[in-house]
């Protein structure tokens, strides 16, 4: 499989299912800003929650094929493994599909993720080894703790101002590989002084 990134904001998600994995996978896309449809005929007080906070839509009854006609993205969470199989099916095969207990039937796959500022570092083991991918997430947090989150923004920052610099294109490239020093991460203050001397070139 091919990892992408994909931008969800705005875009219409539909979740057959209303239990604890289907809020879970909303609450991901949540964060992506894109508009959620639970379909189910029960709701767990955790996808109410999130369908009062965030203004979700809540269709009470069975998934319909008819359900997923709009849909960018279709989450198959029910807890009838006939049922998601049967429904997956059904969709085109160019619809992005998501099984959540059968991944191999779906195209698409939700990675572990790590988000620090820009910086987003994803792994999966493809279905392997869930807990192997749960170990390598951990690993990643510590890795990419928290400094990352100021330092990608700043990296964000000076790539912009750089490129706009008239200046010739090799300096450019030489900027943006110093920015890539660790005392810019680990230091604040190292950072506003080059943000400083980038505005004055």
């Amino acid at each position: 499989m091919q990892p992408l990134i994909i931008n969800l904001k705005g875009k219409k998600v539909v979740i057959a299912g209303g239990g604890r994995i289907a809020a879970r996978k909303a609450k991901v896309l949540d964060a992506e800003e894109a508009e959620i449809t639970f379909v189910s005929p029960a709701f767990s007080e955790e996808v109410l929650e999130l369908a009062r906070k965030k203004g979700y839509l809540l269709i009470s009854r069975k998934a319909h094929t008819s359900d997923f006609q709009e849909a960018f993205l279709v989450i198959l969470a029910t807890n009838d493994r006939e049922a998601n199989k049967t429904l997956v099916r059904s969709l085109p095969p160019y619809q992005l599909s998501c099984v959540v207990d059968e991944g191999g039937e779906g195209n698409v796959t939700f990675p572990a993720t790590v988000r620090r500022g820009h910086l987003q570092v994803a792994v999966t083991s493809n279905g392997a080894s869930p807990k192997l991918t749960r170990k390598l997430k951990q690993e990643l947090e510590q890795q990419f703790e928290q400094s990352w989150e100021p330092y990608t923004e700043f990296l964000a920052q000076s790539r912009e101002l750089i490129k706009h610099l008239q200046i010739p294109l090799q300096e450019k490239n030489e900027l943006l590989l110093e920015l890539l020093d660790e005392r810019y991460r680990l230091d604040k203050k190292a950072r506003q002084g080059k943000w400083n001397k980038l505005q004055y070139l």
